[in-house]
């Protein structure tokens, strides 16, 4: 089954063909698939605002008026110790108002701080693995002009062998012809030496008759 398959060069090259078009195509949802950096990527929060942080700390405490003598001030002061209580309470509210904030406020900075260092992770990290699929995409397409290549190398080298066989085979033929040759030279010359040796024995048999016919006539 195999040896019909590499018989078959029109299926071969339509397998090929086939297969290219896949890779292709495989190749091609990859290169869609590459993910973008969005054009509204979020930005950092803005900083806490600080503009009244000073004031709130110097204005918080609820200050008496200074005690004087005169009867303006004396009757401040019997009002002051008249909402004392609700001075004292503003005060207090005041207090835990301004302490609430002075110990929020390195909250919301190192909170700040933190989402803007993750987005900038976040932001390399998603370039980083963008850039990497921009990069495995390319090697990808190295692939098929690689592959090609190591096929013209494979088929130059066994154009190459091919022709070294050739040339092996047309010594090897050469070679077995002049053997052949040869051989027939030796037979043609043996058969010529066997008819020499034939005629020379029939020489040495006429004469040995002779002999004999004479041997007989005495």
């Amino acid at each position: 089954m195999a040896g019909n398959i590499l018989d078959d060069p029109a299926r071969l090259k339509a397998e090929r063909e086939a297969a290219d078009r896949s890779y292709n195509e495989a190749l091609s949802r990859l290169d869609q698939a590459i993910q973008r950096l969005p054009a509204d990527f979020p930005h950092p929060p803005p900083g806490p605002d600080e503009q009244q942080i000073t004031p709130l700390n110097t204005l918080w405490k609820i200050a008496p008026s200074p005690r004087t003598g005169s009867l303006k001030h004396r009757l401040a002061a019997v009002v002051q110790r008249a909402v004392a209580p609700i001075f004292e309470q503003q005060q207090a509210f005041n207090s835990a108002v301004v302490d609430h904030i002075n110990r929020s406020l390195p909250v919301a900075r190192a909170t700040r701080e933190s989402v803007a260092s993750t987005l900038t992770v976040l932001h390399d990290t998603i370039a980083d693995l963008i850039r990497f699929q921009s990069l495995l995409v390319m090697f990808l397409q190295e692939i098929t002009p690689y592959v090609d290549t190591r096929d013209r190398d494979v088929a130059g080298l066994l154009r190459g062998l091919s022709a070294a066989i050739n040339t092996v085979a047309d010594e090897v033929m050469r070679r077995s012809e002049a053997l052949t040759a040869r051989d027939v030279r030796r037979e043609g010359a043996l058969s010529d030496l066997q008819q020499q040796l034939a005629a020379l024995r029939l020489q040495v048999g006429e004469l040995a008759g002779g002999v004999r016919g004479d041997a007989g006539s005495r």
